[in-house]
């Protein structure tokens, strides 16, 4: 080291000293006697809660939605929750007081005066709510009202309209006290990780029913027994398959009947007009097929006004051409496909029981020049075995709960899987590569989603996570400007590898909430960066993740696979240990550890940062590790090499 760095270095630790006997002065100290916090509007809070569908639905069916905000002692902002019982959830979870300090006020909607009812099931209210301090408010529970199919908790500041209320629509009144001993039942990200098998399972079940339709025996042959495939599909029994022998044949085909179209190297040409093949009829399989000449459309040519909020979503996304489209129908199955499109590979909307397999679309070079690989709306679908190259997004899901993607290929989109509004699914074992923005996102505050096993790289972004109860983990992000960026709250995320990126991770829900462990950071240039917010610890159970070039990671006489000092990916030392060896040394000052002590346990003293109070010595996922460093392990068809 440098005379001049070896001086600076020592005037940064004697500078730390100073700052760390003013702050136990006792600065951050809460004030227990400062007079109760006033409600704010609702907007002014950070809202968590139920999903931005629900919330949608409830406000465009006219439903009145109970909400909870709450002041912490040491969070600067304040925390709104949609329901009642998420806002218990949140006040129950380990270390929430370490982290935010302790509730200074907690305020519920007041439906006192406003006629609450529940018509249909349905909270309604004549006016809007005020607000009542919980612990002088009275709860009907296990009424009839609900939202998204989970029961409504209802606050009044007044007992007789409570009591009102349960003789009404149902159930019984509580006080605060008794709720917080009995609360509702909330689901957690446990219950995600465990159904992952059965995610899996249903998917295979989907997938051998679907594949039973190429069963059906032949009927009719095109150029022997009907001049074309339209008319071959008009002639032929329902449940039988229409033959399409090799050859191109310039023509659109709609589907009306429960038929098997098999192709044998024969390409279909709509000449750029619209919609190739249209689906119309339950149980219709596509397969054996190359489609060409889509039209170009990517939406609605008329778009029509409408009271329901999601009419824009689908007017704009989902009504484009396609290679193959249905609609409002069940069973539809495209299987060894290939579609060369300007528009959509494949559009499901309202299609339950779909299943893609095998698909092949080539989109445009440009992202901004086409659209999506596969378009899903409204109902489940599996896509599995497929490789996506070009167009906007490779697929794309908006308010497609329980949709499965699994074993594909996304090369060169803006998006390879694009969640919207689209919760309860499963993207697994995927591989994307060259996005202009990332592998996988998950937008809109869904739920308990799984993203597992898939391998991003040399994508501007790696797996972008937002919602609540996500399980993210087992994946291997590479060369990415940000690997993963952490926006979910109440998730998980723990057996990834993240190597040689910009930024391993990026933690920027400004309320945490998630568990982080059992990672491996390798080669970054920084491991992790934090937004706004307290202190996010990554420790559970007395185990950490694995930080390239943390401090003394040589293995301990008594064999501890942990180190015997926290570890801060965002500390200015800390971040620089695997890049700078006067970092090494600083770090090992007393006075610079005890002042990281102070601020791990001192919520006033906290910037933005991350704190891992148990780091690993070495890799928590070797294999994935080894194979994130090759970058032949996995090739872009998603198999080992």
């Amino acid at each position: 080291m440098k005379a001049g760095e070896t001086r600076t270095w020592q005037f940064v630790a004697v500078t730390c000293s100073i700052l760390l006997l003013v702050a136990t002065g006792g600065a951050f100290a809460a004030d227990l006697g400062a007079a109760r916090p006033d409600p704010v509007p609702y907007t002014e809070t950070v809202k968590l809660g139920a999903t931005a569908e629900a919330e949608q639905t409830a406000e465009a069916a006219g439903a009145a939605i109970p909400r909870v905000e709450i002041f912490y002692s040491q969070y600067r902002y304040v925390v709104g929750y949609t329901g009642v019982a998420s806002a218990i959830a949140a006040l129950d979870e380990p270390g929430r007081e370490r982290q935010f300090g302790y509730p200074l006020a907690v305020y519920a909607s007041d439906y006192a005066g406003r006629s609450p009812a529940c018509p249909g099931g349905r909270l309604t209210s004549a006016t809007n709510p005020d607000w009542v301090s919980v612990t002088e408010a009275q709860f009907v529970v296990g009424s009839r009202a609900t939202m998204a199919g989970e029961p409504v908790v209802v606050p009044f500041s007044d007992a007789g309209d409570a009591r009102a209320f349960a003789g009404a629509c149902g159930g019984r009144v509580v006080d605060w006290e008794t709720l917080r001993r009995s609360p509702p039942a909330v689901p957690n990200v446990a219950s995600v990780e465990s159904d992952i098998d059965g995610r899996h399972a249903r998917a295979d079940r989907r997938a051998a029913a679907a594949a039973s339709l190429l069963d059906r025996e032949a009927s009719v042959v095109v150029g022997r027994d009907a001049p074309t495939i339209d008319a071959a599909v008009a002639a032929a029994p329902p449940n039988t398959t229409v033959v399409v022998p090799p050859g191109t044949y310039p023509e659109r085909v709609t589907v009306a009947k429960p038929l098997t179209l098999r192709g044998r190297n024969a390409t279909i040409d709509g000449g750029g007009e619209g919609t190739v093949i249209d689906v119309r009829a339950d149980d219709v399989a596509v397969t054996g097929l190359t489609i060409r000449g889509v039209g170009n459309a990517t939406r609605a040519e008329n778009v029509s006004e409408s009271g329901d909020w999601d009419a824009p979503i689908r007017q704009g996304y989902g009504e484009g051409d396609a290679g193959v489209a249905a609609v409002n129908v069940s069973g539809t199955y495209v299987h060894d496909v290939t579609v060369h499109t300007p528009a959509n590979g494949v559009l499901l909307r309202g299609v339950p029981s779909a299943v893609v397999s095998d698909l092949r679309v080539e989109g445009a070079a440009e992202w901004l020049d086409g659209f999506m690989g596969v378009m899903a709306m409204h109902e489940p679908v599996v896509v599995q075995n497929s490789r996506v190259t070009g167009g906007r997004d490779g697929v794309y899901l908006h308010r497609a709960h329980g949709t499965v993607v699994r074993n594909n290929t996304f090369l060169d989109q803006r998006f390879g899987v694009h969640l919207m509004y689209t919760s309860e699914t499963l993207i697994a074992d995927n591989v994307a590569r060259g996005q202009e923005a990332s592998g996988v996102v998950v937008m809109t505050r869904p739920t308990a989603n799984a993203i597992v096993g898939n391998d991003v790289r040399h994508a501007d972004g790696g797996i972008f996570v937002g919602g609540s109860r996500s399980y993210v983990a087992r994946n291997v992000v590479v060369g990415a400007d940000r690997g993963m960026v952490a926006y979910a709250t109440r998730s998980r995320y723990e057996h990834n590898v993240l190597y040689g990126n910009a930024v391993g991770l990026a933690a920027s829900t400004v309320v945490p909430s998630n568990r982080v462990v059992a990672n491996d950071f390798v080669g970054n240039e920084r491991h992790a960066t934090a937004g706004p917010g307290p202190l996010r610890i990554y420790t559970a159970d007395g185990r950490g993740n694995y930080w390239e070039g943390a401090y003394d990671t040589t293995l301990a006489a008594d064999g501890s696979p942990t180190l015997d000092r926290a570890y801060s990916p965002t500390d200015e030392l800390d971040r620089r240990l695997h890049r700078t060896d006067a970092a090494v040394t600083l770090g090992a000052a007393p006075s610079v550890r005890g002042l990281r002590a102070f601020r791990g346990t001192t919520p006033g003293f906290r910037k933005a940062s991350i704190v891992d109070l148990a780091p690993l010595r070495r890799p928590a996922n070797p294999d994935l590790l080894a194979e994130a460093r090759n970058e032949t392990a996995v090739d872009v068809e998603g198999r080992a090499a």
